[in-house]
């Protein structure tokens, strides 16, 4: 059985960071991380701003680095307008973006949560991502070191990545995560368009997480994971943001 730790925020320890760095469990849940209360305030907040998609082909705010690898200059503009968005979209709550790293320093205290600059330009905080009736997201991971050479974070040890939920759906958009990490022979069953073929999950444990308000998931993004087709009139929206662990210097990196 390969399932998911669910704990409090203040029950997380540094161990449970490693089950899942090593793959023996699937992702970490905090339950009720963010109040339900601010939750619902950025829901509003986004709805009356008048915000700019990150691009037409997604409903994202914020530039998410994965869709700029061979665009750096462009996704540094992206962030730099972005962050100022954020501070907008947070100006009247308990900021998710800092509570999440100031979770995670804690987990590290040995480490120094540092803020990466690249040619005197931030990274993007964070990114908001909506998804409606119908979207899914397909099979796919997440891996900075091998898609994202040309940016800095690439030379990290470890990256693990952090979903909010800011909204709920009203059924699907589970995620799911299989107990499949990534290599790279598997490149070969990649789709044109985005992510990997199915049929390489067949055989392969899989945990299922809900789309539950104000929860706080951290998963090993280079185990193959999906978001199941969303259904009814409810979006799925969702704040994610990376971090990784480089060792040798002892710090920990955000970025979007």
């Amino acid at each position: 059985m390969w399932n998911s730790i669910t704990i409090t925020n203040n029950q997380i320890k540094n161990e449970d960071i490693k089950k899942i760095i090593d793959g023996k469990n699937s992702a970490i849940i905090i339950k009720k991380f963010l109040k339900k209360e601010d939750c619902k305030k950025i829901i509003r907040k986004i709805s009356s701003m008048n915000i700019e998609r990150d691009s037409k082909k997604f409903n994202h705010i914020g530039p998410f680095l994965m869709n700029y690898t061979t665009k750096k200059e462009k996704y540094f503009q992206n962030a730099e307008k972005a962050n100022q968005v954020f501070k907008k979209i947070f100006s009247n709550v308990e900021n998710p973006v800092n509570k999440i790293k100031t979770t995670i320093s804690k987990i590290f205290p040995d480490y120094k949560i540092s803020g990466i600059r690249e040619n005197q330009r931030n990274y993007a905080l964070c990114t908001i991502r909506r998804h409606e009736n119908g979207k899914s997201i397909p099979l796919h991971k997440d891996n900075v070191s091998y898609e994202g050479v040309e940016y800095e974070v690439s030379k990290i040890n470890t990256q693990l990545s952090c979903i909010l939920h800011l909204q709920e759906t009203e059924k699907g958009g589970n995620l799911s995560i299989y107990n499949k990490r990534w290599k790279k022979k598997l490149e070969k069953y990649r789709e044109i368009e985005f992510g990997y073929n199915s049929n390489i999950k067949k055989k392969s444990l899989s945990d299922t997480i809900e789309t539950k308000l104000g929860d706080l998931v951290i998963i090993n993004p280079n185990y193959l994971h999906e978001v199941k087709e969303i259904q009814g009139i409810s979006d799925r929206v969702t704040l994610g943001m990376f971090f990784g662990i480089e060792n040798k210097t002892k710090k920990i990196f955000f970025w979007a």
